[in-house]
């Protein structure tokens, strides 16, 4: 194709059923090109920003030759990264706003080549002056004082030890942690996205060891019993020098903690990077409400695969409005477009997915509910199955869901029946789109 593929009028992808049209003949379209490559991303990216129906803060980005991109928000806040093309920009600053249903409104300089991409990825890595800057503006210091005295308080003349425990246990019944979330299909990099500053521990999730206060590392000292011992150290501190001990601990003497942020629709869950395991056992087991971090962003795949069973539950989540895309269906296999979807891990398996939603509702409470979930459908893996398979109703319906689903099928039988009888058999059945 020699143009930019677009969804046209009357809700169906012409790119989509040229795809399909040669699957039935027993063919595949030819590689595309790199400039074909970049006129798909870009509407690939079209697609995603119009998908996104709030309007976030103003972000200003400059990209350089090689793709590396520098933006900051009206707010301050600063984004790092890299991307293959131009139109990706806002998709590198889309997992810094509050939310998934904010659209960045990103004004763009330097190199904006729109016919141009750039192949070899570069990691985004925030220096150490942004770093400072996002240490302290807004500094979180105060808040994680005044927690410290409510501790200091509650805990005097009693084991820190034995405090630390009851705590640990208390958050190992209410706030278990979920497995890692990986939506990578080997598909080819396109955006790399990395910020910095002050997150809600209680929206961490996974600290890499999997149980609160169980920490399994070699060394004298490293392992759990790490924990009760700094926070005695921690409590123990003169009131005088906290600031100065939170900033040599937090920032200065190993480095942040890494953290990846995987946006939501209200804000964004955090799940343990490649180091600060011990710093975020201890800060979620303490309660404390900030914790600084260096952060990268999860970026949902243009395009995932999965069982054929995954079909019927992506299925689902388009009828509920929570997943726009396109399925493509094949004997055993499943392919899912991803245009926009408010929660990414929806589109894991059930078992996954539940696990994130439950958590996502503890840190963000009734944010599910205003997305239509009702709160049965949390109740467990099966639960939220059985909500995706419901038959939908007008009530539980995507406006114009259900008739382009039933337009596009009309016109891809309309193909079959061009087709001789031995090509027909092995048209693809259905191609879903919302």
């Amino acid at each position: 194709m020699n143009a930019p593929i677009q969804q046209d009028n009357d809700g169906w992808d012409p790119e989509r059923i040229m795809i399909a049209f040669a699957e039935a003949l027993g063919s595949t379209p030819p590689d595309r090109s790199s400039e074909e490559q970049v006129l798909v991303l870009a509407d690939d990216m079209a697609r995603r920003t119009a998908a996104r129906l709030s309007p976030g803060r103003s972000w200003t980005a400059h990209r350089q030759d090689d793709g590396t991109v520098r933006a900051t928000a009206e707010d301050g806040t600063v984004a790092v990264g890299w991307t293959a093309t131009p139109q990706a920009v806002t998709e590198l600053v889309a997992p810094w706003e509050p939310g998934t249903v904010q659209q960045p409104l990103v004004d763009l300089h330097g190199a904006t080549d729109r016919t141009a991409a750039v192949t070899k990825p570069r990691f985004p890595y925030p220096d150490t002056e942004q770093l400072d800057d996002a240490f302290d503006a807004p500094s979180r210091i105060a808040d994680i004082t005044e927690a410290i005295n409510a501790l200091r308080s509650q805990w005097s003349g009693e084991s820190v030890a034995d405090r630390v425990e009851e705590a640990t246990q208390r958050l190992r019944q209410t706030a278990r942690q979920v497995p890692e979330l990986s939506l990578d299909d080997g598909e080819k990099t396109w955006c790399l996205s990395a910020s910095c500053g002050w997150v809600r521990t209680e929206a961490i999730v996974n600290a890499g060891d999997r149980i609160w206060g169980k920490i399994s590392r070699s060394g004298y000292g490293r392992g759990s019993s790490w924990i009760p011992r700094a926070a005695a150290e921690l409590l123990a501190e003169p009131q005088e020098n906290l600031e100065a001990f939170l900033r040599h601990h937090l920032l200065d003497n190993e480095g942040p903690v890494e953290l990846e942020t995987i946006n939501g629709p209200e804000g964004p869950l955090y799940t343990l990077g490649s180091g600060g395991a011990h710093r975020t056992h201890l800060f979620r087991i303490l309660g404390l409400p900030w914790l600084f971090a260096r952060q990268t962003a999860l970026i949902p795949p243009r395009q995932i695969t999965g069982p054929i069973e995954s079909a019927a539950h992506w299925q689902g989540l388009i009828y509920r409005g929570l997943l726009h895309g396109t399925i493509h269906r094949q004997t055993t296999i499943a392919t899912l477009r991803i245009d926009h979807c408010p929660a990414p891990w929806m589109v894991t398996r059930p078992a996954l997915a539940t696990a994130y939603n439950v958590a996502y509702d503890r840190a963000y409470p009734g944010a599910l509910a205003r997305l239509g979930i009702p709160t049965e459908a949390l109740a467990g893996p099966q639960a939220w199955e059985d909500w995706l398979l419901l038959p939908p109703t007008p009530w539980t319906t995507k406006p114009n869901a259900a008739a382009e689903h039933e337009r596009t099928d009309t016109l891809l039988a309309k193909l079959r029946n061009l087709l001789p009888w031995s090509a027909r058999r092995r048209a693809p059945e259905t191609h879903d789109r919302a």
